[in-house]
């Protein structure tokens, strides 16, 4: 008796859930569009090696150093070129 009881009473509590259930929308959820930067931005940047001695060496070292510093600066200017692109794109 107490378990006929208890369906009927969980019936009861699950009856106004479907009340509901014949109205449900179904909105369709964007996808998003992954979009990556060109591979030939993403690159490393080769870091000079110390192999010198003499001052002369560490003067001509920074110059690498340097070097390395402007390829990074101008890939990410490119970067952020690619950026204002992609986000002013045709369709935006």
């Amino acid at each position: 008796m107490m378990k006929l009881l208890a369906l009927g009473m969980l019936c009861l509590c699950l009856l106004p859930c479907t009340g509901c259930s014949a109205r449900v929308e179904r909105v369709p959820v964007p996808v998003p569009e992954r979009v990556l930067p060109p591979a030939s931005l993403t690159r490393e940047t080769a870091v000079p090696e110390w192999n010198g001695v003499t001052n002369g060496d560490l003067s001509a070292f920074a110059k690498q150093l340097e070097g390395a510093v402007n390829r990074c600066n101008a890939d990410k200017a490119e970067l952020r070129a690619w950026a204002a692109d992609t986000a002013t794109g045709p369709g935006k």
